[in-house]
């Protein structure tokens, strides 16, 4: 049923006139009452059904952040492309930032400064896949539960 557009009230679709409860004139006006055809049938066996439903899985996005983690492999694989991206940039600043905190003060030698940042960056994105994984409900972009 369609419902009034000023007060949010159920109404039958024969009241377009009026509002029986609040009154408000043509209380269905631009308000969409389509309804859908839940009884009918859907081909599981056809070719672009298959295709468009691709459910991504929990061990595949705890092993890409755990591997890949700091290129936003993982959000690219929930298809949150832009996330991704950022995710990268801000991966790639912070181990410039550590790096040249440990290298030019002259704290450290060469390899370990580049090993202590890349330790934090892969302790980190492991973080992240874990909590991933263990989180209930946890929905690609394309709102589907990850299986």
């Amino acid at each position: 049923m369609p419902i009034c557009r000023h007060c949010g009230v159920r109404i039958s679709k024969f009241d377009k006139d009026r509002c029986p409860i609040c009154g408000e004139l043509e209380p269905l006006k631009d308000v969409k009452s389509d309804t859908i055809e839940v009884t009918s049938e859907i081909d599981i066996n056809e070719r672009d059904l298959l295709f468009k439903y691709k459910p991504r899985k929990r061990i595949t996005l705890l092993l890409l952040s755990m591997l890949l983690g700091w290129t936003g492999a993982p959000f690219f694989y929930m298809y949150y492309k832009k996330m991704g991206f950022i995710w990268l940039l801000a991966n790639l600043i912070i181990f410039a930032g550590a790096f040249s905190a440990f290298y030019f003060p002259s704290l450290l030698s060469l390899p370990l400064s580049i090993i202590i940042p890349l330790g934090v960056l892969y302790i980190s994105n492991i973080t992240l896949g874990l909590i991933i994984f263990f989180r209930k409900n946890v929905k690609d972009k394309n709102d589907n539960l990850l299986r």
